[in-house]
């Protein structure tokens, strides 16, 4: 039983849904493996996808509830109405920021739709605090899920497809 079993109870929706996660922003897609966080980069967390940011603005990437929103509102995670569980972290270390220059638009436990703004966070006083505003976008629980399909590299824009099943 994974980590996201208690709000698959809360999340409604048609689980025969396909299996898929959308963008969260727009930016640069690049692989998990390069960003410089070993946590992530070794999937210790899960697999899942990094994003370069263009924008300050992490959308939901499926609809569902949210199981956790970080108190400085630099990470949330989502379990989807298709079952699967997202964890959104933005940027590296970006905890040690102790939540300035993130907004959260959301709270633990509220039902989200695909594409509806979660955070808003200003990239450019992350970096001149001196820290990387990549996204990673994994699933936790990717172990059970199986062939995780990705979209590898490129631009892309909020609610494009991401990751699939």
């Amino acid at each position: 039983m994974g980590i996201f079993s208690h709000f698959r109870e809360k999340s409604k929706g048609n689980k025969e849904n396909e299996k898929v996660i959308f963008s969260p922003l727009a930016g640069e897609v690049i692989p998990l493996e390069t960003v410089n966080d070993a946590a992530f980069a070794e999937k210790s967390m899960g697999d899942g996808i990094a994003i370069l940011p263009s924008e300050g603005k992490l959308y939901a990437p499926l609809s569902g509830v949210v199981q956790a929103l970080f108190p400085t509102g630099h990470a949330i995670a989502i379990v989807g109405d298709n079952g699967i569980g997202v964890m959104l972290h933005i940027g590296i270390d970006t905890v040690e920021l102790e939540g300035n220059g993130f907004t959260p638009h959301v709270k633990q436990e509220d039902r989200v739709e695909k594409g509806q703004l979660l955070i808003t966070f200003d990239i450019e006083k992350i970096r001149a605090k001196g820290y990387e505003a990549t996204t990673m976008v994994v699933l936790p629980e990717s172990e059970e899920l199986g062939e995780i399909k990705k979209r590898e590299s490129g631009t892309i824009a909020p609610q494009e497809k991401l990751l699939w099943l």
